[in-house]
């Protein structure tokens, strides 16, 4: 399951996407700029090549300092052409920027369904997996008898599965892998690879095909087995996962709760199976997650002129990208959501801090965030309710 701080991770990565996207954009602009003060060689008019290269000069320049700004402060004596180029290239930076947040936040949100997609794609690769030792007991069977050789009846234990027979027949699971489109029809090879070169030969797969007439117990115990040892860290099966999740090292974790939750709940009694849902209460923290990032990216220049505010002691360009964009969204989280008490939000930032910036972060968004908290509950910016202000003090 995914927790608010495993979203707040997401949100980071999304937004340092952003912020890579606005410098190329930006280089791309100033390349706009040069391009269009490139002599015409198919004029017939003779070309000022000066004039054309400090006119192009002088448009980055004003470009440079405008780019961001609601409104472009000229220099005295700038001709039509600067002004025209230098507007062109905002709306050029702009334009491009407003597309890569889009496809950046759409991305976020799939990034979050391959989760649930790898859930059921997971448990649905038990079934196959389930299915190809009866395919392969019956290639086997003509064989070995030819030979005098027998096939032991436990052989079949995990395509008798008392579990598996369940997650086949649960209609709600069922429903799910047709909602998500699960289906491993266009790997079966690279599930037969899997199978006959993994799971056959993992040494608890061979316990569990020894045991005659295995527990319910035992079936729910070896589809765990296989999940952690086999779906989860196979090699093959892995460089498959995040070849079609980009997310995928990240999400294992979460996926591993999820797959050990649904499997260790499987009853025989009831025939019940629980089916883990992205968190518990996905409609606040999918809110969270999208409005975190949505106002993180919309309110970026005031967000980093309070945060510069107070970085007395560093030039705003010498402060990690990291740290600025995990301080923005600290920023952004005290302003924007009055359920989540000050320290809660303080404490969370700091363990991204820890684990995703420099070896000095902490101590550095620590100290920041403490000044900036402050202040701004000072000036009244800060307005929390209900269990945002326990501990607001």
């Amino acid at each position: 399951m995914l927790n608010r701080r495993s979203l707040r991770i997401k949100v980071m990565q999304a937004l340092y996407a952003v912020q890579k996207c606005e410098d190329a954009n930006f280089e791309l602009a100033k390349d706009y700029i040069d391009e269009i003060f490139t002599p015409d060689l198919n004029s017939m008019e003779v070309q000022d090549k000066a004039l054309l290269k400090q006119n192009a000069k002088t448009a980055k320049k004003i470009f440079q300092n405008n780019y961001r700004a609601q409104q472009i402060k000229e220099e005295q004596d700038t001709n039509p052409e600067v002004r025209s180029a230098v507007s062109n290239a905002i709306d050029y930076f702009r334009n491009n920027v407003k597309k890569d947040v889009s496809f950046i936040k759409k991305d976020m949100l799939e990034a979050v369904n391959k989760l649930l997609e790898n859930y059921y794609l997971s448990l649905k690769l038990l079934v196959e997996f389930s299915e190809r030792t009866k395919e392969d007991i019956e290639k086997r069977h003509k064989r070995l008898a030819e030979n005098g050789n027998q096939i032991f009846e436990s052989e079949l234990n995990l395509y008798k599965n008392k579990a598996i027979k369940i997650i086949n027949e649960n209609d709600a699971l069922q429903n799910e892998f047709i909602r998500f489109g699960t289906s491993w029809k266009d790997d079966e090879l690279d599930v037969q690879e899997w199978y006959r070169d993994s799971l056959k030969k993992a040494d608890f797969y061979k316990e569990y095909t020894q045991k005659n007439n295995p527990s319910f117990e035992d079936d729910v115990v070896v589809l765990d087995q296989i999940c952690r040892q086999i779906i989860l860290k196979n090699e093959a099966i892995t460089n498959f996962m995040a070849e079609r999740d980009l997310y995928w090292e990240e999400n294992k974790s979460a996926l591993k709760s999820m797959l050990k939750k649904t499997i260790k709940s499987i009853d025989e009694a009831t025939q019940h199976i629980e089916l883990i849902e992205l968190s518990a209460n996905w409609e606040d923290d999918s809110e969270f997650f999208k409005d975190l990032f949505s106002n993180t990216v919309t309110n970026d220049d005031e967000y980093e002129k309070i945060v510069s505010d107070f970085a007395k002691n560093w030039a705003t360009e010498r402060i990690a990208i990291v740290d600025m964009i995990i301080l923005k969204m600290a920023v952004s989280e005290m302003l924007n959501f009055p359920s989540i008490p000050v320290k809660v939000t303080i404490n969370e930032y700091i363990e991204l801090s820890k684990n995703y910036s420099t070896q000095k972060s902490k101590i550095f968004v620590n100290g920041m965030l403490d000044k900036i908290s402050v202040k701004l509950e000072k000036d009244g910016k800060i307005k929390k309710s209900g269990r945002g202000l326990i501990d607001n003090k």
